[in-house]
């Protein structure tokens, strides 16, 4: 063996035994609901700090309407609006920008992930967990956004990962207006207790976003008011103060901003 030949070998030996230089431990953040988690802000009024990539944090968004096509780096768009049949990232964007800004702002160091799946109109029924073991009774977009949980994880463990589910943050309730607060608060429960051993964590922290009070939802707003006094390990995100862009069902672009921050500031402490 020549001394070239030997110095190539012992370059390609040390280059296998080099560990994935991106590869690192990942907090994961789940995102759920209708409208006003895929979010209405408008793309176009946002200032250019926001409108920036943010590389450091992929997103993986899927939705029956469309995908993001695998993960991909945090920016905005991935939000599918009523009539919209574009290419993804589109015009609008959810709380993900600012809840991704502000959890970096305080761990700067540490890697975060979000797996995003919204549907605007959606009801918690098209959210049910149905039956144990039978997808056939859930609802579909439960079933689609336990389907892109496992996949997105999986592909972050093939790239060399290893993520740990954080928390859940979940906005609907808009859709199901003309339900009791009695009846609404059930079918949450029955939601948060299904997602948690889906992903294998019956202590998941889940963060519950209120709905807009317009005088037509009170019922959906005492309901999620109420949940932290009857599941544990789950936060109430209230939205006082926060203003709408058409007369009380969605959050204007200024509002989804603050309103992804009060979620990240809503996090338990670990």
């Amino acid at each position: 063996m020549t001394t070239a030949t030997r110095l190539l070998f012992l370059v390609l030996v040390m280059l296998s035994f080099v560990p994935r230089v991106h590869a690192a431990a990942i907090d994961v953040y789940l995102l759920a609901g209708q409208s006003n988690m895929d979010g209405r802000g408008k793309t176009a009024e946002l200032d250019a700090a926001l409108k920036e990539p943010l590389a450091e944090v992929p997103i993986w968004y899927r939705q029956p309407l469309g995908d993001s096509g695998g993960w991909k780096p945090l920016a905005p768009g991935f939000s599918i609006p009523p009539g919209y049949k574009g290419e993804l990232p589109g015009p609008t964007f959810g709380i993900e920008l600012s809840f991704a800004r502000a959890l970096l702002a305080k761990q700067p160091k540490q890697r975060i992930a979000l797996i995003k799946g919204s549907r605007g109109g959606t009801t918690i029924e098209q959210w049910g967990p149905g039956q144990p073991g039978k997808s056939d009774t859930q609802g579909e977009c439960y079933r689609l956004y336990v389907d892109t949980i496992t996949k997105s994880l999986a592909a972050l463990k093939a790239d060399g990962h290893t993520p740990t589910i954080r928390a859940l943050l979940w906005h609907q309730g808009e859709s199901n207006a003309k339900d009791t607060a009695e009846a609404y608060q059930a079918k949450l429960e029955k939601f948060i207790a299904r997602i948690r051993e889906d992903v294998g964590n019956p202590d998941l922290p889940v963060l519950v976003g209120e709905v807009i009070d317009n005088g037509e939802r009170n019922s959906i707003r005492t309901a999620q008011k109420a949940i932290p006094d009857v599941v544990k390990n789950t936060v109430f995100v209230t939205v006082d103060g926060l203003t709408s862009s058409d007369k009380g069902t969605h959050f204007d672009t200024k509002s989804v901003i603050e309103l992804g921050q009060r979620f990240a500031a809503a996090l338990p402490k670990r």
